[in-house]
């Protein structure tokens, strides 16, 4: 058809009306239509000239153009929408509000005319006839439209959403630190409410302002009033933006807060919510409401400082719960069917919309983006859209009655001694609430992968209290029985109770072990589920041993679930090439020993194959951007380019594998020698005075054979320490003759000094070593041995004992 779209003009304003009618024909061309914008110009004031637009519009014939027939006219705005067409269909997205609901309210501008009251039931009376007149049902661009039309003129009429303008260029990203404020600078946005709460935050949060002022001098009235507030150090003012700007503003904002007053329809909720951003609102702001709940999407205040400051505190104060809202609002935007397509389909019948690639791209202030339906022209912000959603965190589990930390800080006693002294549970941490909150999208992260398993019995390795996590997984497996392994001196026990009723939602005892080093205190089979959270990398030693031993506490088809930073994620790549380590903490840590620090990163396939060595079969294996959504375009501009396997560029890991046998043998590749070899205890036996011969056992702890010959051959290092305790000799002998089983303790005979010690008596240092390789002792599974030994009695053994190899 050919279509005609029809707007007024206000000369030199050109706004979100402006660019809703170029999207709409560009919509409908795309739909093989033949379609233009016919505008018309309009001025409100005083009331004689309002009249006069009012006739001016009925006036025109806008049935035919030289002599060609327009088809149908879609009339959006006051008073362009009254000119006359046969087949008119009406997108109401502005009536004239001064004679509607700014009268009822008292701030119409006709109040103050001496005929206001006729103008009003003129403007009244034109729209009733015009809407009524048409064959067509009539559409609103939102319901809070529809619902004017149903009060003031008692019409019907359905809401039909379409794409904000600048959807195409809306992108997820990180939960930063800064509340953002975007949109036209005047008085009906309430900027000076977002600044007087902004001033009542008990937190110095940041706010950015983007936007150009209608009347520079409200803008002014704007800035001394930020002054006046103290707030200059926390506001930053961007003015007008470039797409990129608008763009990164959005994907790295915290959340975005707009509060105007009874909004028509707001094309800032909708970009927010396509940012994955939580929006912050009020009670009375009209259009946002139609798209967020409270406490689901984002946050609805009532319209007064205090209120909005204590929502901008509980959004800064939980970045986990600014993104559970903000996935909340992007699945729910798309889930409403908001697209040109659409609408056109509405407006215009059903048809099949043709490609248009660059008219879809164009993203200038003069030409927006259409919608996010067709790829962007940039392939830099094409390649950062893949590679977010490659690697986007999954919603929260269905059903999870938790939408923050601080909701399960608050609805457990992490705490169990205030009960004890009759003293009511403390309130939560606003610290720890913070520090816990940054890991929130990974704990939803890892009950995801759990997905559809049912374990009776887990251990969780590598815990500390506040026990957070398990918190959450009692409330996924009611009744599961949790225990942990951890490096604190001794045992510790808890039962943590619910706030709400006092019950006992969990018990657990944590048993204290070197999870690479020491076995662990558990009988084989003992597991259902062994987790290891943001541990593995902490491992200065032998992953591997880690690995067996979840394999022998498992039962027989059980999983392990490990979760840690993937050294070859997208921002390790960047900081590769901008010649930094690319580990996501490097950082050393003298206060928290070896362990304090990471010791070593990990690729994806890497969990995979140490896995496949200790007897585990890969079910999943994925990576997830849960801390910072920040990415660098050139770098997914590369690994696109690349035809990466995007999904493991995110940067941490979740790896889930069950148990399919035994261990099978360590991963060489990751290992200078065997460590799965390196542990042993000796036993020395009593020395005969007469002789000095003393039989030492040395025990295979171990669940290998130690071959005595060859590469990796089980030897001794014996070393001679003089009186001083200054370290003189070293040498390698091999007093084992054959292989050593698992579990079996071979007698070596040592023939050191008879009956009184001598004048030069020092010790006898043994150490269990690996040929080739180095000495158990630095498993830590394996200490060495110290025997009284004159210099003469370790010469002699020198000269005796058989060496390695047969040297």
């Amino acid at each position: 058809m050919r279509i005609g779209v029809l707007r007024t003009q206000v000369p030199f304003v050109s706004g979100g009306a402006e660019r809703h009618a170029a999207n709409l024909v560009q919509a409908l061309e795309r739909h093989g239509h033949e379609a233009a914008e016919i505008t018309v110009p309009f001025k409100w004031y005083p009331g004689e000239v309002l009249a006069d637009h009012i006739l001016a519009a009925k006036l025109l014939d806008l049935s035919e153009v030289e002599g060609v027939a327009v088809d149908r006219m879609i009339g959006l705005k006051f008073p362009a929408y009254l000119a006359r067409h046969p087949d008119m269909q009406f997108w109401i997205i502005h009536q004239h509000r001064q004679a509607y609901d700014q009268w009822k309210l008292g701030n119409s501008d006709l109040l103050d005319d001496p005929d206001g009251a006729a103008l009003r039931d003129l403007i009244r009376a034109e729209d009733h006839a015009a809407f009524s007149a048409s064959s067509h049902p009539i559409y609103a661009n939102s319901q809070n439209v529809a619902a004017r039309l149903h009060d003031h003129l008692d019409l019907p009429s359905t809401a039909l959403y379409h794409p904000p303008p600048q959807a195409g260029l809306m992108v997820p990203g990180g939960y930063g630190d800064y509340l953002f404020a975007p949109g036209r600078i005047n008085p009906s946005k309430r900027l000076d409410l977002i600044l007087q709460a902004l001033a009542k935050t008990r937190s110095k949060m940041r706010l950015v302002i983007a936007g150009r002022a209608e009347n520079p001098a409200y803008e002014d009235e704007l800035r001394k009033l930020v002054v006046e507030l103290g707030l200059s150090a926390q506001v930053d003012w961007l003015g007008g933006v470039d797409d990129d700007t608008l763009r990164r503003t959005y994907a790295e904002a915290r959340a975005v807060v707009f509060v105007p007053s009874d909004e028509d329809y707001g094309y800032i909720t909708l970009e927010a919510m396509l940012a994955a951003k939580p929006v912050i609102t009020v009670t009375d702001a009209g259009g946002p409401l139609e798209f967020i709940t409270n406490g689901v999407e984002g946050l609805i205040t009532a319209p007064t400082r205090r209120d909005l400051a204590g929502a901008f505190d509980k959004i800064m104060q939980d970045a986990g719960t600014a993104e559970k809202m903000g996935q909340a609002g992007l699945a729910r935007y798309e889930a409403m069917n908001i697209s040109w397509d659409h609408v056109v389909e509405k407006l215009a019948g059903a048809s099949t919309p043709q490609p248009s690639p660059i008219a879809a791209a164009e993203t200038g202030p003069d030409a927006p983006a259409e919608a996010a339906e067709v790829p962007p022209e940039d392939p830099q912000t094409h390649a950062v859209a893949l590679l977010k959603a490659a690697i986007a965190p999954p919603p929260p589990p269905e059903g999870f009655p938790f939408a923050s930390i601080t909701e399960v800080l608050e609805s457990f006693a992490f705490e169990d001694l205030p009960a004890e002294l009759g003293q009511p549970d403390p309130p939560v941490d606003a610290g720890l609430a913070s520090y816990l909150g940054t890991h929130w999208t990974r704990y939803l992260t890892t009950l995801d992968v759990l997905g559809d398993l049912s374990p009776r019995d887990v251990l969780d390795v590598g815990v500390f209290p506040p026990l957070v996590f398990q918190a959450m997984l009692s409330e996924i497996y009611p009744g599961v029985s949790m225990s942990g392994l951890w490096e604190g001196p001794q045992p510790y026990a808890q039962e943590v109770r619910r706030r709400s009723d006092n019950s006992t939602a969990f018990k657990i005892r944590l048993e204290p072990a070197n999870s690479e080093r020491d076995p662990w205190p558990y009988a084989d089979n003992s597991f259902d589920l062994v987790t290891g959270m943001e541990i593995l990398e902490h491992l200065a030693l032998d992953p591997y041993f880690f690995f067996a031993e979840a394999n022998r506490v498992l039962r027989p088809g059980g999983h392990i679930l490990l979760t840690t930073p993937n050294v070859t994620s997208h921002r390790g790549v960047w900081k590769m090439m901008n010649g930094i380590a690319p580990y996501s903490f490097g950082i050393f840590v003298p206060s928290g020993g070896v362990y304090g620090r990471h010791n070593r990163e990990y690729a994806p396939p890497e969990l995979a194959e140490i896995g496949a060595a200790a007897g585990f079969e890969t079910t999943l294996l994925r990576t997830v951007d849960v801390y910072d959504r920040d990415m660098d375009p050139g770098t997914a501009e590369m690994l696109v380019a690349r035809e990466d396997d995007l999904a493991m560029r995110g940067e941490t890991i979740f790896y889930l594998a069950q148990k399919a046998s035994d261990p099978v043998g360590t991963a060489m590749r990751f290992y200078h020698g065997d460590p799965s070899l390196m542990s042993a205890a000796f036993h020395p036996g009593p020395r005969e005075a007469e002789t000095g011969l003393i039989s030492l056992g040395l025990e295979n702890r171990s669940g290998q054979w130690w071959p005595v010959q060859g590469e990796r051959a089980t030897c001794l290092l014996a070393e001679w320490i003089d009186p001083e305790g200054v370290l003189i000799h070293q040498i390698l002998i091999q007093p084992l003759s054959a292989p050593v089983g698992p579990g079996e303790t071979r007698a070596i005979p040592l023939r050191l000094d008879p009956g009184e010690a001598a004048t030069d008596q020092g010790q006898l240092r043994l150490h269990c070593y690996q040929s080739g390789v180095g000495v158990f002792s630095g498993s830590g599974r394996a200490d060495p041995v110290i025997l009284p030994c004159s210099r003469a009695a370790f010469q002699h053994l020198a000269r005796t004992a058989p060496k390695p190899g047969g040297a």
